[in-house]
């Protein structure tokens, strides 16, 4: 696990200035090492945390000809299995690392290497024959990888915050973001809140022309686009889902160094961790948030799946001052989110992160299988009406209070519908269940789910996997109707009836808790002073975003308990914590 960064300019760089910055600002992602190729107007940077092949695993990797380059962000599961295929093919390997068979896989595929990988990775491969630099990403986006482009320059890395020290970093902000921002909850991708900052996409290769920054973006994976198989047996669908996932398991247990466990108490961190040591016998320690809120405390469940499976549980009870922290998450962010719950995750990455480099997650569960019980609203809800039901601020009449006059010119408040049609579209030959679920695997993983592990756990140089995240569940999931999803008001209804397996019924069916902070009670008590200060700020009001005299109506109507505006206040707050940071330099 790893930070990469590099570029393709034709103005000069200073290297030692551009080494120095980029490293300090992913030094966080891989504390334990770095290297980088930098000759002419190319660079490729890594900042290294080792996991596989800790002595000989330093990056770049070069072939023997040196006119071929790599620097990967993320892990190859399948590496040995890759590996095996090579070395038929004639191929030898000098370290055991997974860095080395990517280098080879694209000296035998080209670019068609990124289909035998399964993993969670950015890579960056530099083919000086070829005049061609190739960034890639994986199926879900587990793994970040942002692109500046500018005038005569094109910029890559594993964290926008390496741009701001860029010579001439264009910020300007894009406005149709920040309306997006506020209908999502998070920034949907490929867009960021930088103009000219954008996502390379899940499932995806960029190749840029190192002679005239010509770039392609070539798709290599995605769902297909055909109907749900029908009739299907459960019983084989449990055998499927067994098989991939024991096997999932099984890759991501490939490490030279220990390996623990996020543990909720939840469904898919309980399964991950009871299949774990049930089919491997390995007994993961693992790591647990409480809240004094017994409403959000889940940590009583944590406890009793680590006792029946006889693993070690570490519980961490959080304080109402973990706000304190709002500023330093939205820096590793990146960008603004309006999800409060980033706050836990640091801290229980720091917590897991004194004893282990890497833990496994229940991520991806929930939107491979229906987890939430928003999905509900698919039954009887047009896609206008659904996606109503699913924004943060669901009435655009909405923003005509809320956005000053000279804002409101500035975005259309059709795109964050067009966006979300447009993806369901790709899929128009599903039912809307899987309709949704593609949109979520497609948007929000990459664009809010997934950001936090990563980035939170990348914080404390901590490597998260995540077994539920496997692409080929993904492809079953999606293969099998809604149906085995949501029935008898159930969400997860399939992977629960599978879960009995190795899970007490009681854990199996208890009520799902959202993993959060109780934010908006806060707000009316200890916060309040802290919200009014931002919420009545001359800095936000400088913005020229919102009417300030609006925001103070919904504030005090929030604080007098006549409203509840919890979504709409931290989602403001939170953008105005990314400016201070990322705008105005302030200090975190």
């Amino acid at each position: 696990m790893c930070g990469i960064a590099g570029f393709v300019s034709f103005k000069k760089i200073n290297e030692e200035k551009y080494i120095k910055n980029t490293i300090k600002n992913l030094n966080h992602r891989g504390p334990d090492e770095n290297g980088y190729h930098f000759s002419d107007n190319i660079c490729l940077l890594n900042t290294r945390l080792s996991i596989i092949d800790v002595q000989h695993g330093q990056q770049p990797f070069y072939n023997e000809g040196n006119d071929v380059i790599v620097v990967q962000n993320g892990e190859i599961y399948n590496f040995i299995e890759v590996r095996d295929i090579l070395r038929e093919k004639g191929f030898r390997f000098i370290t055991n690392s997974d860095t080395e068979v990517i280098l080879r896989a694209y000296e035998y595929k080209g670019t068609e290497c990124f289909k035998l990988f399964n993993g969670m990775f950015a890579i960056a491969i530099f083919d000086k024959k070829k005049e061609k630099l190739i960034l890639g990403r994986d199926r879900l986006g587990v793994k970040p990888l942002y692109i500046y482009e500018n005038e005569n320059e094109i910029h890559f890395s594993s964290e926008m915050k390496t741009f701001l020290k860029l010579d001439g970093f264009d910020k300007k902000i894009n406005k149709q973001s920040i309306h997006n921002y506020l209908k999502f909850n998070y920034i949907p991708i490929p867009e960021t809140i930088f103009v000219k900052v954008r996502h390379v996409k899940p499932g995806c290769f960029l190749e840029i022309d190192t002679k005239s920054l010509n770039n392609k973006e070539t798709e290599y994976w995605s769902i297909e686009n055909k109907e749900e198989f029908k009739n299907l047996d459960e019983d084989e669908v449990f055998e499927k889902i067994d098989e991939i996932l024991t096997d999932a398991i099984k890759i991501r247990l490939r490490s030279d160094v220990g390996i623990g466990a996020f543990l909720s108490g939840g469904l898919d961190s309980s399964l991950v961790c009871a299949m774990t040591k049930k089919k491997f016998n390995i007994s993961l320690d693992t790591y647990s948030i409480g809240f004094k809120e017994k409403r959000f405390d889940e940590s009583n469940w944590a406890k009793e799946v680590a006792k029946l499976y006889d693993l070690n549980n570490n519980i961490h009870i959080l304080e109402s001052n973990i706000i304190d922290l709002w500023n330093t998450t939205t820096w590793h962010n990146d960008q603004p989110h309006g999800d409060i719950s980033f706050i836990p995750t640091y801290i229980l990455s720091k917590f897991a992160a004194k004893d282990y480099k890497l833990v496994f997650t229940g991520d991806g569960g929930d939107e491979a299988f229906a987890g939430y019980t928003k999905y509900f609203n698919s039954f009887d809800k047009s896609e206008i009406e659904y996606f109503d039901s699913i924004s943060l601020i669901k009435n655009d009449n909405e923003f005509e209070e809320l956005y000053t006059p000279t804002f409101k010119k500035e975005v259309n408040y059709k795109i964050p519908f067009e966006i979300f049609q447009s993806t369901i579209n790709e899929v128009d030959k599903k039912d809307f269940t899987n309709k949704i679920l593609h949109f979520d695997t497609k948007q929000l993983l990459p664009g809010n789910n997934l950001v936090k592990p990563d980035k939170m756990a990348m914080a404390n140089s901590l490597e998260t996997r995540s077994p539920l995240l496997d692409y080929r569940l993904f492809e079953l999931t999606q293969s099998l109707s809604g149906n085995f999803k949501l029935r008898d008001g159930e969400t997860k209804y399939i992977l629960k009836k599978f879960a009995l397996k190795y899970l007490p019924e009681n854990i199996v069916y208890r009520d799902k808790q959202m993993f959060t902070v109780p934010i908006g009670e806060w707000f009316k008590t200890h916060l309040k002073d802290y919200v009014s200060e931002v919420i009545n700020s001359d800095s936000l009001k400088s913005r020229e975003i919102f009417n300030i005299n609006y925001l103070s109506t919904i504030l005090k109507k929030h604080l007098n308990g006549e409203q509840d505006y919890t979504r709409e206040l931290r989602a403001i707050v939170n953008l105005e914590l990314w400016f201070r940071g990322f705008i105005d330099e302030e200090a975190i």
